[in-house]
């Protein structure tokens, strides 16, 4: 019961009283939450906000999806609860922050393992194809460079557009595809390669995922180049013995 009528009025209230308390002004650039507290929570705010100053409360509303878990909407009151911090203790930042980004933060998002594992494989794959350009660039002298490939421009777009994470990625695996043709060419072409990593890794560390710099001493280049050559001539023993001391370096 309230002096005006049966309800919680408070909840609607608060977030316009706390917007004026705190920033000192009636207009923010950016509010929101849960998809559903678009209504009646938001819709509320902004009836409130229109009357008692004239102005819209917000320029921008982002109200993200629900989380399901095995398809079912996760809930306290149901107890299919999986807290973030327990997620990235069992399956890394980089992993959990890639299968949330890979669904639009507007649609909703289905966690279960296979979920988890598809992602796994896919930022292994990106991996991995850092790792050789980085070996490659190393092994060739590369420079480090500013420049940007064509796609970059797509990747900035697509993240302009309500911040579109999936269509980003997709961008992403077109920089990774390239990598790969680039060190598979017998000549390999190292101011293109180096503008290829460049790229990668901005776009990686804008989505907020973090690889190791591979570098490379000279006896480590000598290492991978005997390893290279312990292959070819098939002495094996040797080749395996080599590539678990490049493994451990983080190199292979």
């Amino acid at each position: 019961d309230s002096p005006w009528s049966k309800g919680r009025p408070g909840w609607h209230t608060e977030c316009v009283v706390m917007i004026q308390d705190v920033f000192k002004k009636t207009l923010i650039d950016i509010h929101g939450g849960g998809l559903d507290l678009k209504f009646p929570h938001h819709e509320n705010e902004i009836a409130q906000c229109e009357v008692c100053n004239d102005t819209h409360l917000a320029n921008i509303w982002v109200h993200n999806g629900m989380i399901n878990i095995n398809g079912i909407k996760m809930s306290k009151s149901l107890g299919n609860v999986w807290w973030a911090k327990d997620l990235i203790a069992n399956h890394g930042g980089n992993l959990t922050r890639w299968l949330m980004i890979s669904t639009h933060y507007r649609a909703p998002l289905n966690l279960n393992e296979e979920a988890f594992t598809t992602s796994k494989k896919e930022l292994d794959k990106i991996a991995a194809a850092y790792k050789q350009a980085c070996v490659k660039l190393a092994l060739l002298d590369g420079k480090e460079t500013s420049a940007f490939d064509e796609t970059y421009t797509s990747f900035i777009d697509a993240l302009n557009d309500d911040l579109n994470t999936p269509n980003a990625i997709s961008v992403v695996y077109e920089v990774v595809k390239k990598i790969n043709q680039a060190v598979r060419q017998r000549e390999i072409d190292v101011e293109n390669l180096a503008v290829l990593v460049h790229t990668l890794e901005k776009m990686l560390y804008i989505l907020g995922i973090e690889f190791d710099k591979i570098s490379m001493t000279n006896e480590d280049k000598e290492m991978y180049q005997n390893w290279r050559s312990a292959v070819k001539e098939k002495d094996f023993k040797t080749a395996d013995t080599l590539r678990q001391t490049l493994i451990e370096k983080g190199i292979l």
